[in-house]
């Protein structure tokens, strides 16, 4: 069963959960974040910025969170915005001004991923105080997924690739998923060994490898 919550309607794009799903952050393009410390029963609005938020990631325990977004609501970069407790206060990280497209967390919240549009994957492991550019291509990512500790993480972009690496982004490489749509959404098992991706071509891809091999889950169109 489903029960809708009292969060108001609105234009959500990204929300995150801690591992009991008693806390949880919500993103609005263009209209703020949005937490709630039971459940989703009450939302209370943080002082985030009213941004264009794409994506927002929380630890395992709620506490800490990470908010990405590609502008301000008026065509500039903007940078990823952190909080320690809860959402309750924000701060600019030390990520630069870009179009941020997606962020990812270790579950204690210290070690982040997050991917531009025009720039390439980020990583940080001081909860976002600092943050350094991977080797990764530059590509047009939209979407990336943490391992719990951080260690295995795998980004998307919208021509069809899917990048993985083992060491928290210090290496990485091409995945054996077939190059295709657009990617939509990327998810990842606790241990990120199980992932799945789904394409525009109405198609879902899992790979129990960490990437390596991938097969064709569900194609949408199917009866």
């Amino acid at each position: 069963d489903w029960t809708k919550t009292s969060a108001p309607g609105s234009d959500w794009v990204s929300i995150a959960s801690s591992a009991d799903g008693a806390k949880l952050a919500a993103a609005i393009i263009g209209g703020g974040i949005y937490v709630s410390a039971d459940s989703g029963t009450n939302w209370t609005l943080t002082g985030a910025p009213g941004y264009r938020w794409l994506s927002i990631a929380s630890s395992a325990d709620g506490t800490k969170l990470a908010a990405a977004g590609d502008n301000d609501g008026s065509g500039h970069y903007i940078g990823i915005y952190v909080s320690s407790d809860s959402g309750a206060h924000w701060t600019l990280s030390g990520a630069p001004a870009d179009s941020w497209q997606a962020v990812a967390s270790s579950a204690d919240g210290t070690k982040l991923v997050a991917v531009t549009y025009n720039d390439g994957v980020y990583v940080s492991s001081d909860a976002g105080a600092h943050w350094t550019k991977t080797g990764a291509p530059v590509s047009g990512w939209i979407g990336v997924v943490s391992s719990a500790d951080g260690t295995k993480l795998a980004v998307a972009d919208d021509a069809g690739s899917i990048y993985a690496s083992s060491d928290s982004g210090t290496n990485g490489a091409a995945t054996g998923t077939p190059a295709g749509g657009r990617w939509r959404s990327l998810v990842s098992s606790a241990d990120g060994t199980k992932l799945a991706a789904e394409a525009d071509t109405s198609e879902v891809y899992i790979s129990s490898n960490s990437g390596a091999n991938s097969v064709i889950l569900k194609n949408h169109c199917d009866s």
